[in-house]
Parts: structure tokens; C-alpha cells; sequence
């Protein structure tokens, strides 16, 4: 049970009703985070926006932004974001042995080398709060400037969704517990 019930249409203002329009076309449901911030309207429509910038029409590809979130969710143990991540995060190629390595707290063995680099410069920001010169040096090298900012700015984002996941106690959609 989380601390906040799902926001209710009947109890929506006009402007929220409004945002919850604009995250439900792009999203099966307004839930999660989105759950939480529908509450406050300017923050439920500046992260949406945030989102889908990067998500929808930013450089990086699916499979990388999904990699990125498995390793943030699971840095955070953020159910909410693994259960709703994981199963895309198949769909788009990322494999079931690297999924599971990075669930329970392992480096994965990679065969994809833009993996290998992208893990280590998440999980060195997640864990030093710093990005080693040669790690950002690789990135820009591999990625570019835009996408290294993408790169970075994701795991940036969802390590504040998995703050508000984690603070607000939002349960998964189904009962998941993969971090228990």
C-alpha cells in the first residue's frame, strides 16, 4: 500500500484533468511518479514534458534509455520503476542475464560495448557522484556531446523518479517485489 491513493478523475481540478490528458498520450496510465506529481500540476507537466523530450524525440535509442533505467532503478531499488521497466527493457534487446546481473547488485558480463561504457559511467555517477575524465572522455567519444548530455540527464531523471517512487511508497502494478 502506498502513502497516496491513486488521484481519482472525479476529485481533479480542470488543470489537472488537463495534464492528465497530456501524460495518458504517451503513457498507458497516469500512475507511479506521475501518480504523486499529478497532485502539484506544474511539476506533473514539466516532468512529463522532461520525460518525453529525451524519451520520445531525444537522440538516444530505446535500448539505452531503458538499459539506463534498469541500472537506475536498481541502484534506488525503485520497484515501481523496475516492474514497469523491465519488460521493455527485453522487448528492446537488452538480455534477460544482463537484466538480472544489474537487479541484484552485479556487473553484468556484456557483449554490447556501448553497454559496457554506459554502465560504467551510470553507475560511477550513481555510486561517486562523479564522472571519471576518461569514462566522460569515452562517451563523448562514442556518443557525441548531445547524447552523452542525454545519457547522463536520463539517469539524472529517474534517479529523481525513483526519489519520489521510493518516498511516497508507490507500489508496483501487479504486487512485484524485485528487490526483496
Amino acid at each position: 500500500m502506498g502513502r497516496l491513493d491513486p488521484p481519482q478523475m472525479e476529485e481533479l481540478t480542470e488543470q489537472q484533468k488537463e495534464i492528465y490528458a497530456a501524460i495518458t498520450r504517451s503513457r498507458p496510465r497516469v500512475s507511479g511518479p506521475f501518480g504523486v506529481w499529478l497532485r502539484i500540476p506544474r511539476i506533473a507537466d514539466a516532468a512529463n514534458k522532461l520525460v518525453n523530450s529525451i524519451r520520445d524525440t531525444g537522440k538516444i535509442d530505446k535500448r539505452r534509455y531503458e538499459f539506463i533505467v534498469m541500472i537506475v532503478a536498481a541502484h534506488w531499488t525503485a520497484s515501481y520503476a523496475w516492474a514497469a521497466h523491465e519488460q521493455t527493457a527485453k522487448e528492446v534487446g537488452i538480455a534477460p542475464d544482463v537484466i538480472e546481473a544489474i537487479r541484484t547488485g552485479k556487473k553484468p558480463n556484456f557483449t554490447k560495448p556501448d553497454e559496457a561504457l554506459i554502465y560504467d559511467a551510470v553507475t560511477s555517477l550513481l555510486r561517486n557522484r562523479k564522472l571519471p575524465d576518461d569514462v566522460y572522455e569515452a562517451l563523448l567519444k562514442t556518443f557525441g556531446l548531445e547524447m552523452t548530455i542525454e545519457i547522463v540527464s536520463v539517469a539524472g531523471i529517474y534517479s529523481m523518479i525513483a526519489t519520489v517512487i521510493n518516498g511516497f511508497e508507490v507500489p508496483t502494478p501487479n504486487g512485484e517485489r524485485p528487490f526483496q
